[in-house]
């Protein structure tokens, strides 16, 4: 074949190579297009996407309702009663299976609240005072439905328990105080209690959403739990589990309201986004305070203790299956901080990525392990910091620095160990940078601050006991107990002692 007839050939090839790329390139734009004008219906296909307003539609928010056309529903053992021929009543059991509004108020000691309706369908549940205990199923079945809203009126109490073992429903393995197959929205601005000794508070197996409320949840197992996402804009919560507080097996969004979490496992759960814009969160107790494979922090104020790793990032469907090795790099984990307020209690690693840590913005502030196995700070991929405030205290024996900076940050290793104390770090000229009140043992500080210029010279001190160090670069200090030290360290000068 000659020259010409392959230069021929090669052009009518990229020509329709490219053809195809356009097209393809077309077809994505339609797509997305969908994806967004959908997230803004009411329907379960909403988008997945981090927007605040592609997370929530208006109607999530909407707690109001026209009560003099919606249906009431009036709650007594075994006289039960509502006017409407979308609600059947057979032994306590009250099914929902049209659209509509429904008020509902009374109690059951042993009974049931049940949708099943087409999957076409969005239902608006109004808890106006209501007690509900079901033996051995949910207190709300959501069998079917396109979405429901569940609304938790002004100034009400509402209660619902469980008391026994849950018992399946055919193939469908109820095990929640409230069940869901649908997509359910919370609003309102009344008092929910949850409680259950035998399963989960809230199961989902789309998404849950929260606008408003208060929520008092007390659960054997989680007490929240998504399959698909937890979404979170305002309320109140008090959560106690011997699970994980709020798990989702896909992503958590928190963008506001107020937390209380006290876990027997993880606070906070997402196989896979874990995010966090707003809100003020208090983990009280927990084994792993916040976890996911991705985990973005850039906004709010958040208190957590743990007995293990503070903020782990790792894939963790397979470490908690067994089959999988909590200990082994994952490239795709990262942890991302540009804002907010972290202030983090742990007894293993303070902030633990399995891959990647990038730091950008906002004020984190570590007491971490006193056992020389952990460090306030350990990554298995990069560590970078461009921004933000950080102070990390803890154990020498795995003390890791960040591994590139756009400030200064600085790691020291003390031959004392200080059973709490104030830490403080000053200029050459005696003027105060940062300070620290550390309330657990240690003998490694890791700070980082836009205030810590390359070339100058700082002390780091705890109360008389204190080091001084040149950042000859950004970095002084590196990792595994290496850093810092009575022995100096790499990218600056260092000498220390009792101040006198």
């Amino acid at each position: 074949m000659s020259f010409k007839v392959k230069k021929i050939l090669a052009i009518i090839i990229a020509l329709t190579m490219i053809v195809f790329a356009l097209g393809g390139c077309a077809s994505k734009s339609a797509s997305d297009t969908n994806n967004t004008s959908s997230s803004q219906s009411d329907s379960d296909n909403e988008s997945e996407s981090t927007d605040d307003e592609e997370l929530f539609t208006d109607r999530d928010y909407d707690a109001s309702y026209d009560e003099s056309s919606a249906v009431k529903i009036t709650l007594a053992d075994n006289a039960s009663s509502s006017d409407s021929n979308s609600v059947t009543i057979s032994d306590n059991i009250i099914t929902i299976t049209e659209e509509g509004t429904y008020i509902i108020s009374g109690s059951l000691s042993d009974g049931q609240i049940k949708v099943e309706a087409e999957d076409s369908v969005k239902i608006q549940l109004v808890l106006n005072g209501v007690t509900i205990n079901s033996s051995s199923s949910a207190a709300i079945y959501i069998k079917s439905a396109d979405k429901v809203f569940i609304t938790i009126a002004e100034d009400t109490e509402n209660t619902l328990t469980n008391s026994g073992e849950f018992v399946a429903d055919g193939d469908i393995n109820v095990d929640g105080v409230i069940f869901a197959k649908a997509t359910v929205a919370f609003n309102g601005s009344g008092t929910l209690n949850i409680s259950t000794d035998y399963g989960h508070g809230i199961v989902g197996k789309k998404k849950l959403k929260f606008t408003g409320g208060t929520y008092n949840i007390k659960s054997l197992k989680k007490g929240i739990v998504s399959k698909k996402s937890v979404r979170i804009a305002d309320g109140t919560f008090n959560i106690t589990s011997e699970d994980d507080t709020i798990h989702s097996d896909g992503d958590v969004y928190i963008i506001g309201g107020n937390l209380t979490l006290a876990s027997g496992d993880d606070g906070i759960h997402a196989d896979e986004i874990n995010s966090i814009s707003g809100g003020t969160i208090n983990i009280t107790e927990s084994y792993e305070g916040i976890e996911g494979q991705k985990i973005y922090i850039s906004g709010g104020n958040i208190t957590l203790k743990a007995s293990d790793d503070g903020i782990n990032a790792a894939t963790t469907s397979d470490s908690e299956s067994g089959t999988g090795n909590e200990f082994e790099a994952d490239e795709d984990a990262l942890i991302s901080i540009s804002g907010g307020v972290v202030n983090i209690d742990a007894d293993g690693d303070g902030i633990d990525s399995n891959g990647n840590l990038e730091i950008s913005g906002g004020e984190v502030y570590v007491q971490g392990p006193t056992s020389i196995g952990d460090g306030a700070l350990d990554y298995d991929g990069t560590a970078t910091i461009t921004g933000g405030t950080v102070v990390a205290v803890g154990s020498s024996g795995m003390a890791e620095n960040f591994s590139t900076a756009q400030q200064g940050s600085i790691l020291v290793n003390f031959t004392t160990t200080f059973s709490g104390g104030e830490v403080t770090v000053t200029d050459s000229d005696g003027n105060t940078i940062l300070t620290y009140t550390a309330t657990k043992s240690f003998n490694s500080i890791v700070v980082s601050s836009p205030e810590l210029k390359k070339g100058e010279t700082y002390t780091v001190a705890v109360g008389e006991t204190y080091q001084t160090v040149t950042l000859d670069d950004y970095i002084y200090g590196s990792g595994s107990g290496m850093g810092g030290g009575m022995m100096g360290g790499p990218g600056g000068g260092m000498k220390g002692g009792p101040r006198g």
